[in-house]
């Protein structure tokens, strides 16, 4: 059964997590879309479509910094980190390796 402590509780969950939206792109001037991913605040969106720039569609929570990762995990080298904040502006995704394939939102730029 449903109790208004449940509906409570969901309701808290509702309005605490946030989810930073980056639209995708192949090449390094987000114009060739590829793809749109959600990234949930202090998690990591791994294996998206490959890569080189992108823009944030939705700023998730207060204070997240989005960060691109060259390999298919949120771990080694990134290739950029910006404000979660950054709506509407195309940033590069790309370092000596490549593009980018995984997503990372948290506090703290190369971390999750």
């Amino acid at each position: 059964m449903f109790s208004k402590l449940s509906a409570v509780v969901l309701a808290a969950f509702a309005f605490t997590t946030n989810a930073a939206v980056l639209n995708m792109y192949s090449d390094d001037n987000c114009e060739d879309w590829v793809g749109s991913r959600n990234v949930w605040d202090n998690t990591c969106a791994e294996g998206v479509p490959g890569f080189q720039s992108f823009v944030i569609t939705s700023g998730g929570g207060g204070g997240q910094l989005v960060t691109t990762w060259s390999p298919d995990a949120c771990a080694g080298p990134y290739t950029n980190c910006v404000s979660a904040g950054s709506v509407g502006q195309c940033f590069l995704a790309t370092d000596y390796a490549g593009g980018s394939n995984a997503i990372s939102s948290s506090y703290t730029c190369g971390s999750v």
